[in-house]
């Protein structure tokens, strides 16, 4: 990081926000309000440039609070900020320390300036994300039937109904916005045209995967988390294995490969090879979600479709 940034590190959390920079620390609530004080004490520091760690939500209202008063902010990983706290033998945790582990962590690496988020993609997200809690307590209910009395069946069926009726619901939604939306239309039309992207996959990917066709191929599959890493030392070789990257993009890409593996020729004779070869089902598959991902950037730089950020 550039030394004449003025670094303002925020520890997030639901009631408040921790602020700290190299002058001083304070902290205001996890408000509009709040976070307007926050805005007017970086516009009196020179190039401020704000850093927060993602903490599921919380923290959402200060990066679109940034972004509309053009103040660059970098949301990092989480996982990342508690291994250079351990690698400093930090192992105390209050908010103030949080803020100040965040601070050290932004000196010591080159950060990069989120992106703004449109509003109709925020939507899409939130969407999405609210379907993927409805799906998840109809796992849950499912579940239960299995193993509780005959007479609580009822119960959970009617729980069923409801959440069956509001996922098709959260679907229309989904399909209206990309429906009013040239860019995001032009782009679903272009992904599931692809045999094995359903319309499921392609939504994942059009919102949690917005930078899809500006990465370089290597910076793509790293950040989907499909990339190999090398796990060798000395004369052992060991297995490379997939770590870290977007778990919902991930996952839509698994979906789509083991339909492709099926009906898509070209990805059906890659993983096919590949297992001929002795490479077991889940590298193959995890191979075809690389070649998969590669060819959606490629189908929608050709079609020169950008994915609205």
């Amino acid at each position: 990081m550039k030394h004449e940034l003025t670094l303002i590190a925020v520890d997030v959390s639901k009631e408040s926000l921790e602020i700290q920079t190299d002058e001083r620390s304070f902290d205001v609530p996890n408000t509009e309000k709040g976070i307007a004080r926050l805005i007017k004490a970086a516009r009196a520091a020179q190039l401020p440039f704000v850093v927060c760690e993602a903490t599921g939500g919380y923290e959402r209202l200060l990066p679109e609070s940034m972004h509309a008063v053009d103040i660059p902010i970098c949301r990092a990983n989480p996982a990342r900020i508690r291994a250079f706290a351990a690698s400093e033998g930090i192992q105390a945790k209050t908010d103030p320390i949080d803020a100040d582990v965040i601070l050290k962590f932004a000196k010591s690496k080159e950060l990069r300036p989120a992106a703004p988020v449109s509003s109709r993609r925020r939507e899409l997200i939130a969407l999405l994300d609210r379907r993927d809690h409805l799906k998840e307590q109809g796992a849950r209910e499912k579940n239960r039937i299995r193993n509780s009395p005959d007479f609580i069946h009822a119960s959970i069926k009617r729980m069923l109904n409801v959440l069956k009726k509001e996922i098709t619901a959260i679907e229309k939604r989904i399909r209206e916005l990309i429906k009013s939306d040239e860019s995001l239309s032009a782009c679903l039309s272009c992904l599931t045209a692809i045999k094995g992207v359903g319309e499921v996959s392609a939504w994942m990917i059009m919102a949690f995967l917005g930078e899809i066709t500006m990465l370089s191929r290597n910076e793509l599959v790293a950040l989907a988390g499909v990339a190999p890493y090398n796990r060798d030392s000395g004369r052992f070789k060991g297995k490379r294995k997939i770590k870290g990257g977007r778990a919902k993009v991930r996952k839509a890409l698994y979906m789509a490969t083991r339909t492709a593996a099926m009906y898509n020729p070209v990805i059906k004779a890659y993983t096919d090879g590949l297992q001929s070869r002795g490479k077991p089902y889940k590298c193959a598959m995890v191979a075809g979600m690389r070649k998969m991902l590669i060819h959606m950037q490629s189908e929608l730089r050709k079609a020169e479709i950008k994915v609205e950020l």
